[in-house]
């Protein structure tokens, strides 16, 4: 692996076997501002790689040992999103199909144009940042979530069931307790939740897995 800067939030990861093309890749990247690393196997990517690395995959296709089809589907095994953008120099439209199918958001054919490479880039760093500001926005609910004791919990499973804006009545009556007590366990629900409306409500539920509470 070449290490060409610091980890960096949005990097750049170069996965080509041909060192020159490394080289001078590494070179045009990091003079357009981006942060950049290299690796000339698909295996030793994949050992670097860790798991909240973000950024954007420059990846070849035939290269010795793992190629990029498989660098490709271990990604997918991790569960790891980062956006993919091939590079071969033996490009078709079969390979190309193959390659948008299974996830990459460009096919570059070698050589390619560098204004075009850096708009693809740019294009996979802003889904990159949409991606992880809906990871962030989702962890906080899941932390919110947890605050509630189990009773409520259970409360806000019957709120939010059928979507529908029950009264305190109706769900007292499903759980089994007084509609003093459900008002009192509502206010706090939407207090810890931090929500607005019984639809903000609902579409929190929704990512924390809330299909009636267990």
């Amino acid at each position: 692996m070449t290490q060409t800067n610091a980890i960096h939030p949005n990097t750049i990861f170069i996965v080509d076997d041909d060192e020159a093309v490394r080289k001078s890749l590494s070179r045009s990247l990091q003079h357009h501002g981006y942060s950049v690393e290299s690796f000339e196997s698909g295996g030793v990517f994949l050992e670097a790689l860790e798991a909240e690395q973000y950024g954007c995959i420059l990846l070849d296709i035939a290269m010795p040992g793992l190629s990029g089809f498989e660098v490709q589907s271990e990604l997918a095994n991790r569960s790891c999103l980062i956006p993919i953008i091939f590079m071969t120099g033996h490009g078709d439209v079969p390979t190309s199909v193959r390659a948008i199918r299974n996830g990459a958001i460009e096919f570059l054919e070698k050589p390619y144009s560098m204004d075009v490479l850096f708009e693809r880039i740019d294009e996979a760093l802003r889904m990159e940042a949409l991606r992880r500001a809906g990871d962030q926005a989702n962890a906080e609910v899941l932390e919110q979530f947890e605050t509630l004791t189990k009773r409520e919990k259970e409360v806000m499973a019957s709120l939010v069931s059928g979507h529908a804006d029950k009264s305190n009545k109706e769900v007292a009556q499903i759980i089994g307790i007084s509609h003093r007590t459900v008002e009192e366990y509502r206010s706090r629900i939407f207090q810890k939740m931090d929500a607005a409306s019984i639809t903000h409500l609902v579409a929190k539920a929704k990512i924390c897995g809330l299909n009636g509470y267990q």
